[in-house]
């Protein structure tokens, strides 16, 4: 839990400091930092609770994983750049935004008497 890693003593902080520089140095991380624990979230509670469409996963984490993420992130954030068309994944950016752009420039389009092809892929 979170709260074990903010009330350590500090000789396991030195060994995690050094586990760490390690993982880092050999660019290896042990398998059960891909492990997690997904539980289903009810969408919206007025729709039908039998069907898999209403659910959304979310995955728990080790916190030492996250740790070493959020150090690996203090590290390199400023080489972590995407491309100005993502919407997912990025901050001040969603779905929402990706749909209104799309709509916006199809209908710009129809009214002015273009036609208009669409492509999706999702990578």
């Amino acid at each position: 839990m979170a709260e074990h890693v903010c009330f350590v003593h500090p000789v396991l902080l030195v060994h995690m400091t050094l586990m760490f520089a390690i993982l880092y140095k050999h660019s290896v991380v042990p398998d059960d930092f891909g492990r997690g624990v997904m539980i289903p979230l009810l969408n919206n509670v007025d729709r039908n609770r039998f069907t898999a469409d209403n659910y959304r996963g979310i995955t728990l984490s080790p916190v030492i994983r996250k740790l070493f993420e959020m150090i690996l992130l203090s590290q390199f954030k400023a080489l972590l750049n995407s491309d100005c068309l993502q919407f997912g994944f990025k901050e001040n950016s969603s779905c929402s935004l990706a749909i209104f752009t799309f709509r916006s420039v199809t209908e710009y389009c129809l009214n002015n008497g273009c036609t208009v092809c669409i492509c999706a892929l999702d990578i």
